[in-house]
């Protein structure tokens, strides 16, 4: 029986538990006991981990919402590490989009690390899991961070690197789900962003290219649908409009709108969340369109 720790919400699963992840099992290490906090269901298939850089770009942070929340609303869950950047961007997306949520850390489950993601790390832990091999009150060691990165892969029926320069723990997590038989997927980036340059090798290395969010779901053989436009008002109304009139910038939206460079960004993220924009490799925006 898994035993139980209720100051903390805290279950420790051994390999013999019936809710022990059966994912991890497919490791050659798998850990003998997995300690956990939230939600087991968040754990169930199917799941796509999305990884990459603490040092990210605004175009990898963007990218992350985009797919997180993809894969949220089709139900499938996120899975991340919980670090800075691209992690973190993936989480937070997951959750804005009531979707699923597993956040591996190489900590024990209930030490913040890092400190200012405590919010964030509470948040998955009722609405979705947390998951360690350490237990209660571990701060990690400089080898757990990489080795949590395996039970990333192991859990994920797709790994996507966002961005991740030549030396980063994603692609310790992309190695994983290779040997593991998984599909590894790479959002392609330009070839001098030095936080790019080991996912972009990656596509040299037959990685898949996500060229549109919705590419992932295709990778799980799940249909894809297009969003609905929902009823807009205020500055979000201004700006789909202006996309509408040809603004593909922000720059261009704003001084079409009336609105503030600040506003326009802030209504851009919200069109982005509900599906309704993406952005291209050269910072223009596009707007859905049922056409296509």
């Amino acid at each position: 029986m898994p035993s139980f720790f209720p100051d903390e919400g805290l279950r420790a699963l051994t390999r013999e538990d019936a809710d022990y992840p059966a994912r991890l099992r497919d490791l050659h290490d798998a850990p003998g006991v997995v300690y956990v906090r939230g939600r087991l269901l968040a754990a169930h298939p199917p799941a796509v981990a999305i990884v990459g850089t603490r040092n990210a770009t605004p175009y990898g942070l963007r990218m992350a919402r985009a797919l997180a929340t993809t894969c949220a609303r089709a139900g499938v869950t996120v899975v991340s590490g919980l670090a800075r950047g691209i992690d973190a961007a993936a989480h937070e997306a997951a959750l804005v989009a009531d979707g699923r949520t597993v956040g591996v850390l190489g900590t024990g489950p209930d030490v913040y690390y890092p400190r200012s993601h405590r919010t964030l790390q509470e948040r998955i832990a009722s609405e979705g899991m947390l998951l360690s091999e350490l237990p209660a009150g571990s701060t990690g060691h400089p080898g757990a961070f990489p080795r949590r990165n395996r039970l990333i892969a192991a859990l994920a029926d797709v790994t996507v690197v966002v961005e991740a320069p030549r030396e980063s723990g994603a692609l310790i997590t992309a190695r994983v789900a290779e040997a593991l038989g998984r599909d590894v997927a790479v959002v392609p980036n330009a070839i001098d962003v030095p936080q790019a340059a080991g996912s972009n090798a990656l596509l040299r290395d037959q990685a898949h290219p996500l060229l549109d969010p919705d590419d992932v779901l295709r990778l799980l053989g799940r249909e894809t649908a297009p969003p609905q436009l929902p009823a807009l008002d205020g500055d979000a109304a201004r700006c789909w409009d202006a996309l509408q009139q040809g603004a593909d910038e922000p720059a261009a939206i704003a001084a079409h709108t009336g609105l503030t460079f600040t506003a326009v960004q802030g209504a851009l993220a919200l069109l982005e969340i509900d599906g309704l924009v993406s952005w291209d490799l050269g910072g223009r925006v596009r707007a859905w369109s049922a056409t296509g």
